[in-house]
């Protein structure tokens, strides 16, 4: 083993990039903007050459340029796996074996070995980084496939492992139902009803309060035989005497879907364009959207998230989608057939295409569709041609996300954008403050009444994956504005020390972002009250006193 630990941190980093990218060449151009971003050294060239230089030195002291693993290839870097060990790579090559081998338990073997190279995310050192991501989403779905294989496999002969593996599963991804239904199942076959309701619960109050999403059709139905199964234990209780009325409290029923009539008509109407695209910041309810359509029109809409779609899984969304809509058995084979590095041949989109060869119209809804890659674009547009009853429905948060991106090939005929919901929209609810206190953000309005912990956490989570691509001084005026109320322009530029110039323009992006709104005088100030004091709650007293002086002085 080699210790990378004791190379200096930006070498580890340079080693980890061309470890996560080993499968290609990275060019040095690549390479520096992986490990550095925007802040790019003066010679970046020159310092990626010192650094692989020292990654040489340290690893392969006694190494020459016939040996080296990291190799020098047409003016950039290759990890080559033939010359040292990688986990990733010895993963991916699990995986591909995986594809070869029929169903059976000749599986479970190799869903073992990948069970123990995937439990750990790499890259330790670098969770949010972007080149990150991408590997850390594949081999964390490789653990969760693996895991709830074992878990099936299990569930006859020592359902305790079955319930085990099912837990791991969820904690490495609490939003997959699969994760609870195995769950559920083993404890059922445990004699244990009680802690399968639990694990409902937690399912359902997850999805609630993270996405705005009741649990499926299949786990309700899971919980409502645990619930008959022990309906028989005693009679049921009598009737407590009647009381005075309690005072009415609010309870927001999160699994309703509220408002977007107009949009999910515009979507059904006969004459839909061929592509339409669903954008809205984080919370906004996009996932919950691409569900409700499915409601309205059965059977025909099949929904797919591309986050995950990386390397072995760069298709994973189009057989979730196709599996929804109930696609011929050959047709889901030719997409698990597919090599990762190789767009589907021509008859394979054939056999697909017959899943939207219909008298009505037919949906296929990617979620997170920036992530697309060049192939996944190529498909989705032959199959948009050739398929007149098929409509694209391209979900991701901002149209700026796509610019640059081979999603943007498909085109933009219609932008549908999920704006906050409207009090008339939020008045089947029941409680006339819903709007002030979440902005109408929907996935606000889910956790609005529940504990004040849960409810602040979301509202954090909202304001920072919503300001995440914005200059830091917009983080600054959403703390000021949280802490102080309503300001101007003026007021926020005293108080930031910044140009009033690059105060309106975080102003503008807030405001686009729906967290700050405007009011008649020119001020703005927090559209939820929520994530206000999710905000305010994070500036100190001290901060609190000086800004509230800075401003008396201002005045």
């Amino acid at each position: 083993m080699l210790p990378a630990g004791e190379l200096p941190r930006r070498a580890r980093q340079v080693l980890a990039v061309l470890a996560a990218r080993h499968d290609r060449i990275q060019s040095k151009d690549a390479l520096a903007d992986a490990v550095w971003g925007e802040d790019l050294p003066g010679n970046h060239a020159g310092a990626l050459e010192h650094y692989v230089s020292v990654i040489r030195r340290r690893l392969q002291p006694q190494g020459s340029p016939a040996n080296w693993f990291i190799v020098t290839r047409s003016g950039g870097y290759l990890f080559d796996t033939g010359r040292a060990c990688l986990d990733l790579a010895d993963l991916r090559q699990l995986l591909r074996k995986l594809d070869s081998l029929p169903p059976g338990e000749q599986r479970l073997p190799v869903h073992e070995q990948i069970l123990e190279l995937a439990r750990e995310l790499p890259f330790p050192e670098d969770p949010y980084a972007d080149w990150a991501d991408p590997v850390r989403a594949e081999v964390s779905v490789a653990a969760v496939n693996a895991l709830l294989k074992l878990a099936d496999a299990a569930l006859a002969q020592d359902a305790p492992r079955s319930l085990r593996l099912a837990q791991e599963a969820i904690e490495l991804n609490p939003f997959l139902e699969s994760s609870y239904q195995a769950a559920m199942t083993a404890a059922v076959a445990m004699g244990r009803p009680d802690d399968a309701l639990r694990i409902f619960e937690r399912c359902r109050q997850v999805l609630d309060s993270e996405l705005g999403v009741a649990p499926s059709a299949e786990l309700a139905q899971i919980k409502r035989e645990v619930l008959a199964s022990r309906s028989t234990e005693a009679p049921p209780p009598a009737p407590p005497p009647v009381a005075a009325p309690a005072p009415h409290v609010p309870v927001v029923p999160s699994e309703r879907f509220l408002g977007r009539v107009a949009e999910i008509r515009l979507m059904l109407e006969p004459e839909t364009p061929p592509v339409v695209h669903i954008v809205g910041p984080s919370g906004t309810g996009k996932s919950a959207f691409l569900t409700e359509l499915g409601r309205h029109a059965p059977g025909r809409v099949g929904i797919g998230d591309a986050g995950p779609a990386v390397g072995v899984l760069r298709l994973a969304w189009l057989r979730s989608a196709l599996t929804d809509l109930d696609a011929k058995p050959e047709a889901i084979e030719a997409v698990e057939r597919a090599q990762p590095d190789q767009p589907l041949d021509q008859a394979a989109l054939e056999l697909i295409a017959t899943t939207f060869d219909r008298a009505e119209q037919v949906y296929l809804a990617v979620d997170d569709a920036r992530d697309l890659d060049a192939a996944s674009v190529a498909e989705l547009a032959w199959l948009s041609r050739h398929c007149p009853a098929l409509r694209l429905v391209l979900a991701y948060e901002y149209p700026s996300q796509i610019a640059g991106r081979p999603v943007a090939g498909l085109g933009t005929p219609v932008v549908l954008r999920l704006s906050p919901l409207t009090a008339e929209e939020l008045a089947p609810l029941g409680d006339p403050g819903l709007r002030e206190l979440t902005g109408g953000i929907p996935a606000l309005v889910a956790v609005a009444r529940r504990s004040h912990e849960v409810a602040s956490a979301v509202a954090m989570q909202i304001a920072r994956r919503r300001t995440e691509w914005m200059p830091s001084l917009a983080w600054e005026v959403l703390r000021v504005t949280a802490v102080l109320g309503d300001l101007g322009a003026a007021e926020l530029a005293t108080l930031t020390g910044q140009p009033v110039t690059d105060v309106l323009a975080a102003v503008d992006a807030l405001v686009h972002a729906c967290l700050l709104s405007e009011g008649p005088n020119g001020q703005v100030g927090h559209a939820s009250t929520l994530v206000r004091e999710a905000v305010a709650a994070q500036v100190s007293a001290a901060t609190g006193i000086y800004l509230r002086k800075q401003l008396a002085a201002a005045s």
